[in-house]
């Protein structure tokens, strides 16, 4: 039995060594083809998943990225400028200061977080520049 696979396998291969290199030639491209078309397919799907998942950013989800313990410092950042880009100050005054007392004082924040902060917060809402600094300044001195 097992020479019988044996001599079916040696009759497909071809006999000359030119024929030999140009079948391994054939086999190595119809494999990149078949690598390449499944790496599109497969990208075709990942681009189509974010727009179903697009969900409405809410304070809610913000505050819990800063009540994250384990939230990385590009992780506050991005709660920063979520939060610059979607939310207003105005009329929820008490919750954003709050919001960013936690963000500053955070156990894993960095320099880059009070640049973000300056360029996106303080600089958006002049009207609160100077309580805005204060928790500012308040974080850094802790």
């Amino acid at each position: 039995m097992i020479e019988k696979i044996s001599d079916f396998i040696i009759s497909i291969l071809p006999s000359s060594a030119l024929f030999y290199i140009i079948f391994l030639f054939s086999i190595a491209i119809l494999s990149l083809v078949l690598i390449m078309f499944f790496a599109k397919k497969s990208k075709k799907k990942h681009k189509a998943n974010p727009n179903k998942d697009n969900k409405k950013i809410t304070f809610e989800m913000l505050k819990e990225i800063v009540n994250n313990k384990n939230a990385t410092s590009k992780d506050l950042a991005s709660a920063l400028i979520l939060f610059s880009e979607n939310f207003d100050i105005k009329g929820n005054e008490k919750d954003a200061f709050e919001f960013f007392k936690k963000v500053l004082n955070h156990k894993n924040r960095d320099k880059n977080l009070f640049k973000i902060y300056q360029e996106k917060i303080v600089s958006k809402y002049k009207s609160f520049e100077s309580q805005l600094n204060e928790i500012e300044k308040k974080a850094l001195n802790k």
